[in-house]
């Protein structure tokens, strides 16, 4: 008995390999979010929903020049008019960006498309969220009632269904994995 389990371990170890790099990768990345001694040092999913604001309030300055909207800018806060809204560290598209690179990581595949991946994804990941944050606010503004589904239900999903498309095209034309 003992020796069919052995050999069957043995036979699925590159997929025990791979699930398990992809769940201790998932981990690692989490314990940077959340452990509180490296988030006092730096917390990157505040440091990237800030930028994100700033970026996504400058853009959505110039729509609004043109427009005929203010948008103010208040560290991560955006308002214009009544309409107030905060990018917060969960808006900031970190935890979808580990989640992917987690997968980049725990595929077999070379360094080389590791690297592809990740710019890949990263910038992928980050446009789709900057979109969001952008479409969210001029929701919040002219349609404020479809606001909270469209944030909730429709945009978080959107990038993770997009951070998941982009794995699969990466995967299918950058990665060369076993069997290729």
């Amino acid at each position: 008995m003992m020796k069919r389990v052995m050999d069957f371990l043995k036979s699925q170890w590159p997929t025990i390999r791979v699930v398990g790099t992809f769940v201790g990768l998932i981990a690692a990345f989490f314990s940077l979010l959340t452990y509180t001694p490296l988030v006092e040092r730096f917390d990157l999913a505040w440091t990237v929903a800030r930028g994100i604001a700033w970026l996504s309030g400058w853009l959505l300055s110039s729509i609004g020049f043109i427009g005929g909207f203010p948008v103010v800018i208040d560290g991560t806060n955006l308002a214009s008019g009544t309409f107030r809204v905060e990018v917060s560290p969960g808006c900031s598209g970190v935890v979808p960006t580990m989640i992917y690179l987690s997968a980049v990581f725990a595929y077999p595949s070379g360094w080389r498309s590791k690297l592809i991946g990740t710019a890949l994804g990263i910038g992928v990941i980050a446009c789709v969220n900057l979109l969001r944050v952008i479409t969210l606010f001029l929701i919040g503004i002219f349609a404020h009632q479809y606001f909270h589904d469209t944030h909730v239900y429709v945009a978080q999903a959107l990038v993770v269904a997009i951070a998941a498309a982009t794995w699969l095209f990466w995967a299918g034309r950058f990665a060369d994995a076993p069997g290729d």
